[in-house]
């Protein structure tokens, strides 16, 4: 977060959702997932996207999640938090919540069950994003929720909800790049599906990522690399986006390949004997081997490109 601005940028993580046996929040594992990311040195920690399984859970358990994350952070880096809602009202009330919780900062998401046209989209946001006294942005993803906008869209809405000052813009940056474009100075905008695109993203203009934590030592390195600036700095970070890439393709085919291997992935960057899948498919033992692979894989990049990795 710019201290000056108070414009948000660089690296959000979007934090998985570990589980126990009996299907309760594993505090011990969520702590140490933050401990990482802190780590690693994130400038920002975001939750209850799809990545923490927010479509699968309750408003309490939400807002269990981004509470627990609050204490956790202790003011170390600021917090993202996605809400959720069919509608305004409990989207309002759920936003209320989560900043007195803790969060600095907010992500409306569309109505995942409710279609609605462009129009009735922009007045949605419209009426939520009224008085809120923090950064607020939307999530856009064409690919995996019903209601999305294209670039137009998102930059009428822009246009006429200037409260609305981020934008998580998850489609190819072909589509992202004039909506970036046409709002430098005035709107952050953020990427995601893993980083699949981060330089381009960044050579468009965009401020930052919002990925899963798989790899985010090294995606915060391309960061830096790039805000240096050098040629030279920016060839480092294409190199190891080229090398991320097999590890990020395979987790964003889908979200439950995502959420039943990335899991399982972070879960042995943790150091945590185990996992468990609530909601989703149980692993394969072509997709075990398949990830086993790209952990060897991304443990071999970070000793190439990590100065001190082991």
């Amino acid at each position: 977060m710019d201290e000056t601005s108070g414009r948000p940028f660089g690296v959000y993580p979007m934090l998985y959702a570990f589980w126990r046996p009996d299907g309760s929040l594993d505090e011990a594992a969520m702590a140490r997932q933050v401990e990482h990311v802190v780590e690693a040195g994130a400038d920002g920690v975001a939750v209850l996207g799809l990545v923490t399984e927010s479509h699968r859970i309750d408003a309490r358990e939400r807002l269990d999640i981004a509470a627990l994350t609050a204490r956790l952070l202790a003011g170390r880096a600021p917090l993202s938090v996605t809400v959720t809602g069919e509608t305004v009202a409990e989207q309002r009330a759920f936003a209320g919540d989560a900043r007195a919780a803790g969060a600095d900062w907010l992500i409306f998401q569309p109505p995942l069950r409710r279609p609605l046209d462009e129009a009735a989209l922009i007045a949605f946001f419209a009426e939520i994003a009224e008085g809120f006294d923090c950064p607020i942005g939307i999530q856009n993803n064409p690919e995996h929720l019903a209601n999305a906008f294209d670039a137009d869209g998102l930059l009428r809405l822009h246009r006429e909800v200037p409260a609305i000052t981020i934008a998580k813009a998850e489609g190819p940056v072909v589509n992202a790049e004039p909506l970036i474009a046409a709002t430098a100075g005035t709107l952050a905008s953020f990427g995601g599906h893993g980083g699949i695109e981060h330089t381009r993203l960044l050579r468009a203009g965009a401020d930052g990522l919002i990925p899963a934590p798989d790899c985010l030592p090294l995606q915060v390195k391309i960061q830096r690399l790039w805000e240096r600036g050098t040629p030279e700095a920016r060839a480092e970070a294409e190199a190891i986006e080229a090398a991320l890439l097999p590890l990020i393709v395979f987790m964003n085919r889908s979200i439950d390949v995502l959420l039943t291997y990335g899991r399982q992935f972070m879960a042995r960057r943790l150091g945590l004997a185990e996992t468990f899948e609530r909601f989703g498919p149980p692993a394969t033992a072509f997709g075990r081997a398949e990830t086993d692979r790209l952990y060897q894989a991304l443990i071999e990049t970070e000793a190439r490109f990590l100065p001190g990795a082991a």
